[in-house]
């Protein structure tokens, strides 16, 4: 995936960066100090995360993540997840970014039956839906600006950049295993291995300390690696999976790496 999707597949937030931060800190553990529970079997409705970026020691954006509700889309019950983004102080002079995505989870089959997004990044802006039918393989994008309809084949059990972060949380996962998805995104299929690492204490200021997991996702498109970044994500490795910190490493040596860190629980 293009970098900038890679952070909005996890947190819905597009900023460059290089440096580290001092927010947090990690203790690597060793595997049998800490278990990784089973995720509980449902969403928590209410339930929202709010996160920093950080850029060399500077706070560049702010994302949150939210599961709104439990509605009815297409006949289907589903979760209705929402997950905004925006840049702030000179991130937002350089690169403004102010994103409003929705994804509609199905409660049962835990795929998404509607992608929802309202995008302002930069000079682009997009204001679009993206209805998946699920069992015919089929999507059909929808934009609300221009009115143009696309019809895409998709994977059966596809997932969306948003939705596949829950997919993750609700999945039993275990060390050295990985958790394989199809994520569609940018009007194209890619394939995303998430593999299970480290396990650790995780320390974030404000936040407190977590015994917690590292996965390492990677995704292909037509069998070609995505090499553009090294994405780390730290899990609680409670029955929450609460998603707590995301180490983005750029390959590009002038992009460095961000950091993205839970700074509320409500």
């Amino acid at each position: 995936m293009k970098q900038r999707y890679l952070l909005i597949f996890f947190l819905v937030i597009v900023i460059s960066g290089c440096g580290v931060t001092s927010s947090y800190k990690i203790k690597e553990k060793k595997p049998e100090e800490i278990k990784i529970e089973a995720p509980k079997p449902q969403l928590r409705v209410g339930e929202k995360l709010t996160y920093k970026a950080e850029w060399m020691g500077m706070d560049v954006g702010f994302a949150t993540l939210a599961v709104k509700e439990i509605t009815e889309i297409n006949g289907r019950e589903v979760y209705h997840i929402v997950a905004k983004a925006e840049t702030i102080s000179f991130a937002a002079k350089l690169f403004p970014v102010k994103d409003d995505i929705s994804t509609y989870l199905d409660t049962k089959e835990l795929y998404p039956v509607r992608f929802d997004k309202k995008q302002k990044e930069g000079k682009k802006q997009k204001d679009e839906y993206l209805d998946f039918d699920q069992k015919n393989g089929k999507a059909i994008s929808v934009s609300r600006i221009t009115n143009q309809k696309k019809e895409f084949n998709v994977p059966k059990g596809v997932q969306d950049p948003v939705s596949c972060i829950y997919y993750f949380r609700l999945s039993n996962v275990n060390p050295g295993e990985a958790l394989f998805a199809n994520v569609h995104m940018d009007d194209k299929n890619w394939f995303l291995e998430t593999r299970v690492m480290n396990r650790g204490i995780v320390k974030i200021k404000d936040i407190g300390n977590w015994q917690a997991f590292m996965a390492q996702p990677m995704s292909w498109f037509q069998g070609e690696l995505n090499k553009n970044a090294k994405v780390s994500i730290w899990f609680s490795a409670d029955e929450q999976r609460i998603p707590l910190l995301i180490v983005v490493q750029s390959s590009i040596p002038l992009v460095g790496t961000v950091t993205i860190t839970l700074q509320k629980i409500e």
